[in-house]
């Protein structure tokens, strides 16, 4: 048994990469993943990724079982708010793990353990503030932390008894899981390490939260070409000069569409702004960097601005639903 396992509830049809996501997984034998899904698709399951086959009212059952209450789940999207309690909701899964967690299924895995160090396991009970990847330390303590009360409200019971988005997974409303973890002193780890990709850019460009600030931040335009290479997820760029590879952790393609146009068990391939596709060169050196293609087309650009202002309207109406909670004057990739 794995130290950690992260699980995924997804009802509905996957993203069109999501084999390039489960492959992935695998590359990072050291974690299991446990899936969820009413989608039938006949995915290659790599050795360390289980799949449970239910419907979305299978999981409704699930939660209105699991507390002496009437708990609200009236969509999937509803389950974000519910990721805090997923070692308290599949406590009959997680059992024997050190660690357990909760991830999305619209980005690509890179080399976990080069990120998520031994001592960050020791020392902490929760890593990480966003909620496409976190995970909790597995006892029941840390397991029922959710319920604590919060600014002298039972938050986990308004969450759980309203259709609203409270985003109790991450930073980003006031109403979170991690002001839970900093009220009471519990070891949180609230650095970003994630390369969560702005849905608004053209071109690929990272925005991270900041817990000093309380806000998150969009970097600046980088000219940089992104690659999966057996695992490894990097970028490579000239900075001041200077040929430069960084290796992320994973990039999150946040309601990004993506055509896939390598294929699907390559071991090796380019991340664009729209796409995935071959990488043109054997390997990105200071010589080629500024040679290879990192952006989107001029077609491409147009269709990426009406997506933009579809996602606009989605989010204006999730934040006008938000029932007397604000973004306190964050700037977010979704805010």
């Amino acid at each position: 048994m794995n130290k950690c396992v992260i699980i995924l509830p997804y009802y509905g049809r996957f993203p069109n990469y999501f084999q390039l996501f489960l492959n992935s997984c695998g590359m990072n034998a050291d974690y299991d993943w446990l899936i969820f899904t009413d989608d039938r698709t006949p995915y290659v399951y790599p050795a360390n990724v289980t799949v449970h086959y239910e419907s979305f009212a299978d999981m409704q059952a699930r939660v209105r079982g699991t507390f002496d209450f009437a708990p609200e789940l009236p969509n999937p999207y509803k389950l974000c708010d519910l990721r805090p309690m997923y070692g308290y909701l599949f406590r009959d899964y997680v059992h024997g793990y050190e660690f357990w967690g909760h991830c999305d299924c619209d980005l690509i895995f890179g080399k976990l353990d080069h990120f998520i160090t031994r001592d960050m396991l020791d020392r902490y009970d929760k890593l990480f503030p966003v909620g496409h990847l976190a995970l909790y330390r597995n006892t029941e303590e840390n397991n029922r932390r959710f319920m604590l009360p919060l600014d002298g409200r039972n938050l986990y019971r308004e969450v759980l008894e309203s259709s609203d988005g409270f985003t109790f997974d991450e930073s980003y409303l006031s109403t979170n899981i991690n002001r839970i973890y900093q009220t009471y002193g519990f070891p949180i780890y609230m650095r970003d390490r994630s390369g969560n990709v702005s849905s608004r850019s053209t071109s690929i460009r990272l925005t991270r939260y900041d817990d000093e600030l309380d806000m998150f931040l969009t970097e600046p335009y980088l000219r940089a070409v992104y690659e999966w290479d057996n695992g490894t997820l990097r970028r490579s760029f000239v900075r001041l000069g200077t040929f430069e590879r960084q290796e992320l952790m994973y990039l999150h393609f946040q309601r990004r569409r993506m055509r896939v146009d390598c294929d699907m068990n390559a071991s090796r391939f380019q991340i664009l702004p729209n796409s995935f596709e071959p990488m043109p060169v054997e390997r990105v050196t200071a010589d080629n960097v500024r040679t290879v293609r990192w952006r989107r087309r001029s077609d491409e650009v147009r269709h990426h601005i009406a997506m933009v202002a579809g996602d606009a309207r989605f989010w204006w109406n999730r934040l006008r639903t938000a029932a007397g909670r604000s973004c306190r004057g964050r700037r977010h990739d979704d805010c």
